[in-house]
Parts: C-alpha cells; sequence; structure tokens
C-alpha cells in the first residue's frame, strides 16, 4: 500500500508540473545474464568482489542510453531505492520487474548515458564535473525528471557560466518545458512592468517549483544572448531543430538586434522548408506558409526592407500572396493602398509594422546629434528616391505581378 500510495504521488507531481517526459521503457531480459556484456565500471556501482555476499535476487542490471549508444550498471535495488522515490517505485513497487537469477535487465531508453551517470553519483553524494554543455543539459533533464532540485541547479550553473552564441540554441531547445508555465507568455515582454514584478518563491520542499523557478532564470539569458547575437544565431543549423512555439517566441520578440529584416525571413523560410521534409511534404511555398502561423510571418518587419530587398527575398520566395506582396511592395514606395483603410484585424496585413525594433536602437549622449543629423539625411534622401519611383511605379508593381505569378506556377 506504501508504494503504490508513494507512485501515485509520482505520477500527481508529474501531471501537475507538466512534466511531457515519456515513462521509462522497461524491458525484461530472459537471456542468461553469463551473455551479458561488461558492466560500466563506477564509483557509483558495486563491482562484483563486493556482491558476491548479496542475494542476487536483490540485483538489477541497468542498460542506459540511446539505442545504439549504452552503459551497463549492476546496481543494488533496495540501495537504490532509499536513495530515490523514482526508482523505488520503479525496482520496489507493483511494477517492478520480479527476483530472479540471474538478475533481471531494465532498459531505460530515454536517458543519456553520461546523464545518468550523473544522477547515480548524485544519489551517492560523489562530486559532479561537468565536462561538456551538452552532457549538462542531458543532466538537467534528468534532474527535471526525477525531481532533483539540487542536481538541476549544478546543472543550470554550469550551463549560466559556459552560454554563449554558439550553443544556446541546445541549451533553449524545449526549455520552457520545464520553466513556469506563464514565463514562456511573458517573459519576451521584458520592457512590461508586469514581466519585472518578482514572482512567488517555491513552496518549501517543492522540489518542482524550485526546478521551475531556475529554468525561468536560464530561459530568460538564453533568450537575452539569442537577442544580442540573432545575425549569427539565427542561421545555425540548430535553428531548425527548434519546435514551432520556440520559433515564434524568437521571432516575435521586439529586442531582437536585428540589422536586417532580411536575416529573421530568411531563417523562417528555411525552418519552414525543414519542417515540410520532417512532415513528409514537398516544400512549396504554400506548405511553408502553412508550417508557422501569419503572427509568425508577421513577425518580420517588411515594411524596414528597401524595395530590392523585399523583391529578392519574400516576394521571390512566393511565401505571400500576390495581393499581400502588392500591398506590401506598395507601402515600401510610399503609395497609399485603395483598400488600406479597409483592412481589417483578422487580415494578416493588419500586423504590418515599420516601427523599428527596441533592441536595434543604441543612443550613447555623445553620438546623438550624429544620428539625428543621420536621420534627416536618411529622410531627405527617403523622399528624393520616392520622387524618382514616383513615375515608376506602375512599372515596378507590375514586374512585381510578374514575379510573383511565375513564382506561384513554377
Amino acid at each position: 500500500m506504501e508504494t503504490e500510495k508513494t507512485w501515485e504521488n509520482i505520477v500527481d507531481v508529474r501531471i501537475r508540473n507538466r512534466i511531457s517526459f515519456k515513462g521509462t521503457t522497461i524491458h525484461f531480459s530472459s537471456k542468461n545474464m553469463s551473455e551479458v556484456h561488461p558492466l560500466v565500471c563506477s564509483s557509483t556501482v558495486k563491482s562484483d568482489e563486493t556482491m558476491s555476499g548479496i542475494d542476487p535476487r536483490n540485483i538489477v542490471n541497468l542498460e542506459v542510453g540511446l539505442p545504439g549508444d549504452t552503459w551497463w550498471y549492476r546496481v543494488e535495488r533496495e540501495r537504490l531505492a532509499k536513495k530515490s522515490e523514482w526508482f523505488r517505485a520503479m525496482l520496489m513497487g507493483p511494477l517492478a520487474p520480479e527476483r530472479t537469477d540471474p538478475p533481471p535487465l531494465v532498459t531505460i531508453k530515454h536517458i543519456e548515458k553520461r546523464a545518468f551517470d550523473h544522477f547515480l553519483r548524485y544519489l551517492n553524494d560523489e562530486p559532479i564535473i561537468f565536462q561538456s554543455v551538452s552532457t549538462a543539459r542531458a543532466t538537467l533533464d534528468v534532474a527535471h525528471q526525477y525531481l532533483c532540485s539540487d542536481l538541476a541547479r549544478l546543472a543550470i550553473n554550469y550551463l549560466e557560466e559556459n552560454l554563449n552564441s554558439s550553443n544556446v540554441l541546445e541549451v533553449y531547445e524545449n526549455l520552457y518545458l520545464y520553466a513556469n508555465p506563464l514565463s514562456f507568455s511573458t517573459i519576451e515582454d521584458k520592457n512590461n512592468e508586469s514581466s519585472n514584478k518578482p514572482s512567488a518563491p517555491p513552496a518549501p520542499n517543492d522540489e518542482a517549483g524550485e526546478i521551475a523557478a531556475a529554468c525561468t532564470v536560464l530561459l530568460s539569458r538564453c533568450l537575452d544572448i539569442i537577442d544580442a547575437n540573432p545575425s549569427t544565431i539565427l542561421t545555425q543549423e540548430r535553428f531548425e531543430e527548434l519546435n514551432a512555439k520556440e520559433i515564434e517566441q524568437i521571432a516575435c520578440r521586439d529586442t531582437l538586434r536585428l540589422p536586417n529584416e532580411v536575416i529573421l525571413f530568411s531563417a523562417l523560410n528555411k525552418w519552414a522548408a525543414s519542417n515540410c521534409r520532417k512532415r513528409g511534404v514537398e516544400p512549396t511555398s504554400s506548405n511553408k506558409r502553412a508550417a508557422l502561423s501569419d503572427e509568425v510571418w508577421y513577425s518580420v518587419r517588411y515594411l524596414l526592407m528597401t524595395d530590392k530587398e523585399f523583391i529578392d527575398g519574400p516576394m521571390a520566395n512566393g511565401i505571400l500572396s500576390s495581393e499581400e506582396s502588392a500591398f506590401i511592395f506598395a507601402k515600401i514606395l510610399g503609395h497609399p493602398s485603395k483598400g488600406e483603410a479597409n483592412i481589417s484585424r483578422s487580415s494578416p496585413l493588419w500586423r504590418l509594422t515599420n516601427k523599428p525594433r527596441s533592441g536595434t536602437i543604441t543612443c550613447h549622449k555623445q553620438d546623438c546629434s550624429m544620428l539625428k543629423s543621420g536621420k534627416k539625411e536618411r529622410q531627405d534622401n527617403r523622399k528624393n528616391r520616392r520622387k524618382e519611383c514616383a513615375s515608376q511605379a506602375c512599372s515596378r508593381i507590375c514586374t512585381c505581378f510578374v514575379r510573383v505569378l511565375a513564382c506561384v506556377f513554377e
């Protein structure tokens, strides 16, 4: 009865904190354990000599790691159960493997082998030394899975100290699953007063709450680095491995320090093509458009592009409809559109803005005068360019329509 209650409590905690991991896969081997590959030697696992006086029916063999890349452990069932409620439920509860001689084999496939080794060291109060960001990130997954806040804190401290633009996406991926539920929808509003209000601390002995609070801070740190280096980060291959929700989180940030909006559009276009291939569909313009919401596609501030950038980028790709492209192109050239006043909030064109991202605006006192004079010069150049383009507007819009139709029917 006690073990059943323990198991129910663990399940309840996992549900309440929205832990999205798959359950441990357990396979019981019927083969002779003399044919099993040698077990990993570790101070966390007793050797054959030290286990000689222990009842073999109290021993369990663990195969841990992703398929084809596993480590083997021979552990004492009751000793490990005393260290972890999760192991107590798995090895001593109603679903525990039978006590047999030779010992049963339990396969744990969803955990990276080195991360699991760190978990065992943590249970045995041994020092943990991370050698890479990848292992620390995998260890954070294990700590969250097994609700070990101290181990999670060790991993997060290492990640924060070693976080940079080359590994930030590896840390950022799926991190929102561990953060506080409201943090993912509000953390981008850094300039909003409500986002700066301190949140309530986790309750005492609330392992899940402590992990969520620490992961929320790490998530914010990741987004700060992405804000500062979007030109480098958005072009990385790892960007294509993010899910649609994470893409939206990044693309809609007002604090991205983008030198050019073309960078963001190119990254979204590349991600959408990759997503189509993952789903087994052709990366056509319509399929790529459907891969992301209008909110994401219109997070690109097209009105900040030049006419050439818009023609060679969004218009050439055909992701925007011909009507959308014509409307945006006319706005870029400064020509009023007939239906502009009748745009409804349901139309994606309503999301258009020519407001620069706050992250791209930097003004030091000694440079303010230079910026003002430069701004005036840019405004004058824009007026002159509009005058020059006025006589050619009709022909250029027609050319744009031809290009759009060519992209659509290609």
